[in-house]
């Protein structure tokens, strides 16, 4: 098994972190690619961030809530 690391996107030239509002998955959970993981609240949006790989969510790193840098590693996908 590979995992897939899911980091914090940047949606603006200023964000510089993002609050996880919701987790759509949990641990343990299939998701496909391109299906939504979690949505993420900016200052300015609140997005939907889809899994990058098809597989189980192996970790969710932070909590909803959770303040996280841009580019931080969010959680992990593992793939077959």
């Amino acid at each position: 098994m590979a995992l897939v690391p899911v980091y914090m996107p940047k949606f603006g030239a200023t964000m510089s972190e993002g609050i996880i509002s919701a987790w759509h998955r949990q641990e343990g959970d299939t998701i496909n690619e391109g299906e939504p993981l979690l949505t993420v609240e900016t200052e300015k949006v609140d997005a939907e961030v889809e899994a990058p790989a098809s597989g189980s969510i192996g970790e969710l790193c932070f909590a909803a809530g959770d303040e996280v840098p841009v580019g931080t590693i969010i959680a992990y996908i593992e793939t077959n």
